[in-house]
């Protein structure tokens, strides 16, 4: 890293040492559709929540090939169900696995950017995300 023009990048283990900034979005998805969430920095930590009905399930994916029930790289969540992790990402893709599920999104954000960070898929090295 040049001292001239420091930037930080997705290994620079200090970014995820400081306190993350907050990221919040809550949405609905229909039975069969997929939304991208998009973050404005790679992540330290997120929570997805299903706040949909007992009989509503959402499907979360690392990627949009993850979701597709040949690949089956997803998380299931019923209704009232969660997941958190402390994982970096810079995108979540959702999607109505049964109902049409709300859902809300916490995230803590690092300081580093989307455009420094790798490309998480399977054909780039990354088994398991689809």
């Amino acid at each position: 890293m040049s001292m001239n023009n420091p930037t930080w990048g997705e290994g620079y283990v200090p970014a995820y040492q400081l306190s993350a900034s907050p990221y919040v979005t809550s949405s609905n998805v229909t039975l069969g559709s997929t939304k991208e969430i998009v973050f404005q920095g790679v992540t330290r930590f997120f929570t997805v929540k299903n706040t949909g009905a007992s009989s509503t399930v959402l499907a979360v994916g690392f990627t949009q090939n993850g979701l597709l029930s040949r690949n089956s790289n997803y998380l299931v969540l019923s209704g009232a169900e969660a997941y958190s992790g402390e994982i970096r990402v810079d995108r979540l893709f959702v999607s109505g696995a049964a109902g049409s599920p709300t859902f809300t999104i916490v995230a803590g954000l690092t300081p580093i950017s989307t455009g420094s960070f790798l490309r998480v898929t399977g054909s780039n090295g990354f088994p398991g995300v689809g």
